[in-house]
């Protein structure tokens, strides 16, 4: 496995390998691929040596960019991002996300045949994705058949992505993974690299082997000094995102947008970037500027909801309404019937776990591979373990019948939502009535 600083300390000298597999976090991940780029190209060549690709591409155009010979003799790098979809099976989950911020990025085309690729599997075509309309599939379609399903809030641009490739006439790029592998192995142009991003490839893939046998293979993930969130190492983000705009972030600002954000950086980075603008003139992001600016999205606040219902704490309820508010900017969109339906299932998964409450290590131990295990089977995702934990502790607290007849009142509302009710009254009046009983 090579370090990440050597490798840009050979490109500068011009000793680059040939092709080299960057994997881990996505920001991490990317970022350094866009180093060790430049490292490779000097600056004046960029605009015509310097090509970055999506995967979404295809093998076999990623390939013909490899063997054409670049315009002038300066070294030409290729970078490929979200090399993850030349695997075999993908987690549908991201790329979906994947599709969306290509889609928000303007970059249509990547987007879309990216997404086709992942419904290919199922027979759907591009007016399929249309999440909302007639043509579409449903959402419990989308989760039977691909394994995800999109938000309420992804109607929008997937009626936009489906109607704008039926126009193109875009299709999924083909499965021609061995056109680039031999393309690779022949041997590529003098001074022609190929850098690919991947969060995570099998051990045994055939870009993996290519990597070890013509180059190098970088792991780039974001360092852990222990279990917890805080000790989670995010110096490296702060630094490229604050540090040319000479701003700093406080230790307690820190410690808080973890908190709120969980261990995505790319997420993090982004939010750096509103808090250094929301901050003006100061040098210093304070934690109240991340308690104003940044909406909590751990996985953990969508199980804190259902916790702070099983335990009857409605202030603490109403909070995390308002927060997901501020994060969908929809009242009708907070699944609060999604929180109450994996409160009774635990409730029932949990029922003969014994009359003692596990604590998080033996949860993990003893509780947790069978949770992993049923939902897997299901091809359903796995939750954190720390989340699970919290959904295990929350069934323990309230009865069976309680999550029912919650789950009653959910329907009910959902009902008057759909025939025109006051989104926020109707959920927060919801949310006093459960926690009440």
């Amino acid at each position: 496995m090579s370090d990440i600083a050597a490798l840009i300390g050979q490109a500068s000298a011009g000793k680059a390998p040939t092709v080299v597999l960057i994997e881990g976090d996505e920001y991490l991940a990317r970022t350094s691929a866009r180093e060790l780029a430049d490292a490779i190209v000097p600056s004046r060549e960029r605009a015509l040596n310097l090509i970055v690709l999506d995967a979404a591409a295809g093998a076999r155009e990623i390939a013909s960019h490899l063997v054409t010979v670049g315009m002038f003799a300066a070294p030409k790098a290729v970078v490929v991002e979200g090399a993850d979809a030349f695997a075999e099976e993908v987690d549908a989950e991201r790329e979906l996300t994947r599709v969306r911020e290509l889609w928000q990025a303007r970059r249509q085309r990547d987007a879309a045949r990216r997404l086709l690729k992942l419904v290919r599997s199922a027979g759907w075509g591009a007016a399929d994705v249309a999440l909302g309309l007639k043509t579409g599939a449903s959402a419990a379609k989308w989760r039977k058949d691909i394994g995800a399903a999109p938000d309420e809030g992804d109607k929008g641009w997937l009626q936009e992505l489906s109607s704008w490739a039926q126009a193109e006439k875009v299709a999924a790029p083909p499965d021609d993974l061995e056109v680039l592998v031999q393309a690779v192995e022949r041997g590529l142009p003098p001074k022609t690299h190929l850098i690919l991003v991947a969060e995570s490839l099998p051990p045994k893939h055939a870009l993996v082997r290519l990597a070890q046998e013509k180059g190098a293979q970088v792991r780039r993930r974001a360092e852990r000094r222990g279990r917890t969130i805080d000790t989670l190492d995010i110096s490296p983000v702060v630094a490229d995102e604050l540090g040319p705009l000479k701003k700093r972030l406080a230790r307690d600002a820190e410690l808080e947008l973890k908190n709120r954000l969980g261990d995505d950086l790319r997420l993090i980075a982004s939010e750096l970037r509103k808090l250094a603008v929301y901050t003006g003139d100061r040098a210093q992001i304070t934690r109240e500027d991340v308690e104003a600016v940044v909406a909590p999205v751990r996985e953990e606040e969508f199980f804190a909801l259902a916790e702070a219902v099983g335990e009857g704490d409605v202030a603490k309820a109403l909070q995390l309404f308002a927060d997901e508010l501020r994060r969908k900017a929809n009242a009708s969109a907070v699944a609060l019937p999604g929180t109450v339906r994996r409160a009774l299932a635990d409730s029932a998964r949990y029922a003969g776990s014994g009359a003692r409450e596990l604590g998080y290590n033996e949860f993990q131990a003893k509780l947790f591979p069978a949770l992993e295990a049923e939902l897997s089977a299901k091809k359903q995702k796995v939750p954190h373990p720390f989340a699970a934990w919290l959904g295990y502790k929350r069934a323990r607290r309230r009865p069976r019948a309680f999550w029912r007849r919650a789950l009653v009142r959910s329907a009910e509302v959902d009902f008057d939502l759909k025939n025109g009710a006051d989104p926020r009254l109707s959920i927060e009046r919801l949310l006093v009535e459960v926690c009440g009983r």
